[in-house]
């Protein structure tokens, strides 16, 4: 009875380990189940595509044995000295090796006891989950951040990063050197409420109205105030970008800022300056005027003393000519005269 029991037990244990390595064989993740000596029992085949072996280079083999020893890893070791001994399950363990063949890897390992109740003796299942690739886009990712960062904390503007919610998440570095406000104090918070812009409801508002403007696809630009850290109030020249993903869809929004304090201080000098040459135009233009009145004046009475003078002329010729005439009169009468006494002599 016993012999015919402990056969029956023997059948339903190799049965389970037929099933449940079936459904091991089909999973993509690459699996490997161990038994309590570090023997490989069954594997995916997801495990011998990525390592390239083979079922008979694999089962029955112990563990760090396999490829060459390929996998006597100090990190494998490591794991599982730590979950044999405490029968406890180990979750995301990080490997890195390099493999004959396939090159280096970066691998989470997960280990833990398949249940008492499914087999006996206890096994271990042991996934693999190869995050190589992942790991060159987070690494590339990363650099890529770090140089976007430099780019974004070099520029002299204020520039930000608000959710559609209209929470800022990020902000540069000259934002936060210009009002002297900790990050902290800042991120995670709604936009119009971090201290550039308490110190008006009115802008507060307008910065509510255009973040949902920017929100449904709009670019929005106008002018606002800021008191600064040593409380001098600044103008700025302010924009809400949005930025869209590839379906059209607005996935955050880029506030940037730029001081345009000098400039308007330039140009109100510049209105000054522009204002006190209008007003000397107009009192040199008022002095130009009076003298061209006056000399106009002296040119009217040149003109007519120039006419009055001419009529004396006239007269003076009429009178000259008259008088020669007169005088020619006298000398011709005097000689008839003359004759005359001539005559009466004779």
């Amino acid at each position: 009875m016993k012999s015919h029991g402990k056969e029956q037990e023997d059948l339903i244990i190799q049965d389970r380990l037929e099933y449940a390595g079936s459904i091991i064989a089909t999973v993509r993740e690459p699996l490997i189940v161990l038994d309590p000596e570090l023997k490989v029992v069954s594997a995916s085949k997801s495990f011998y595509d990525t390592f390239k072996t083979k079922p008979e280079e694999t089962i029955n083999r112990f563990i760090y044995d396999l490829g060459e020893h390929q996998w006597d890893i100090p990190g494998l070791r490591k794991l599982l000295n730590k979950i044999l001994p405490q029968h406890k399950a180990v979750t995301d363990f990080q490997v890195e090796h390099d493999f004959i063949g396939i090159g280096k890897r970066v691998m989470f390992l997960n280990a833990e006891w398949i249940p008492r109740e499914a087999v006996r003796p206890q096994l271990i299942l042991l996934a693999i989950e190869d995050i190589t690739e992942r790991r060159k886009i987070e690494l590339s990712l990363r650099d890529s951040q770090l140089i976007v960062r430099a780019v974004f904390d070099q520029t002299f503007q204020f520039i930000g990063l608000v959710n559609t919610e209209g929470i800022l998440i990020e902000a540069n570095k000259a934002a936060l050197e210009f009002t002297g406000i900790e990050v902290s104090k800042i991120l995670n918070k709604p936009f119009w409420e971090t201290p550039w812009w308490t110190h008006s409801k009115e802008l507060q508002q307008k910065l509510r109205d255009s973040i949902r403007q920017v929100a449904a696809g709009e670019f929005v630009r106008f002018e606002a105030t800021h008191i600064a850290k040593d409380g001098s109030l600044h103008y700025i020249d302010f924009s809400l970008k949005p930025v869209k993903d590839e379906s059209g869809k607005v996935i955050f929004m880029i506030p940037e800022g730029r001081d345009i304090t000098e400039r308007k201080k330039l140009e109100e000098a510049l209105k000054e300056s522009y204002a006190e040459l209008e007003l000397r135009v107009k009192v040199r233009t008022a002095e130009l005027s009076k003298a061209n009145e006056d000399l106009q004046r002296e040119i009217s009475q040149r003109r007519q003393i120039e006419e009055e003078l001419k009529e004396r002329m006239q007269d003076l010729e009429r009178f000259s000519k008259f008088a020669v005439d007169r005088e020619l009169k006298m000398e011709e009468l005097e000689k008839k005269v003359k004759e005359l006494e001539e005559r009466f002599k004779r």
